[in-house]
């Protein structure tokens, strides 16, 4: 599995080791705010994240990596690549702890995920989903060079769906 880095970022594939940093970044009501799931997690939800995250790895062979902050060694959240069985797409998603928010750091590792998924998986097409209201999130898919192409509703939930193609 490959690892990644930027000029500020490390991205390494998820390991079960990083249970406890994950779930304190998904502890934080802001950060889930925006995701499928809006409330925060337990450990044990953390850990059921956690263990798809790495089986999706081995059924794809590519999936979402640990987000590594260089300059302090720390995890500091994911991004990757997610296949949607329900879209027949693959996804382009990051999640930061709220600390490290408006850094531009989001946007980094987005572009080292969308290249890989590129240049490496030879994808032809990249999608990325947010809800309406979370601006900067799509901030960071305009920034990329995604650009818009309709709302969706995917697991009774609305969603801007964004799309980059190579």
């Amino acid at each position: 599995m490959t690892t990644i880095e930027t000029s500020r970022l490390l991205l390494r594939p998820l390991k079960l080791t990083d249970l406890e940093d994950l779930a304190q970044i998904y502890s934080d009501p802001e950060v889930m705010r925006y995701r499928l799931f809006p409330k925060p997690a337990s450990l044990l939800s953390t850990q059921a994240f956690l263990e798809s995250y790495i089986a999706h790895w081995q059924q794809y062979g590519f999936g979402r990596w640990a987000t590594i902050y260089k300059a302090n060694d720390q995890l500091i959240g994911h991004c990757g690549l997610e296949h949607i069985e329900l879209l027949n797409e693959v996804e382009v998603n990051y999640l930061l702890a709220s600390q490290y928010w408006g850094q531009g750091l989001a946007t980094e590792s987005a572009i080292a995920v969308v290249n890989y998924g590129f240049q490496v998986q030879q994808l032809k097409r990249l999608v990325a989903l947010a809800k309406p209201d979370n601006l900067a999130s799509l901030r960071v898919m305009e920034k990329i060079g995604m650009s818009y192409q309709n709302k969706i509703r995917l697991h009774n939930v609305e969603w801007v769906l964004y799309k980059i193609e190579r």
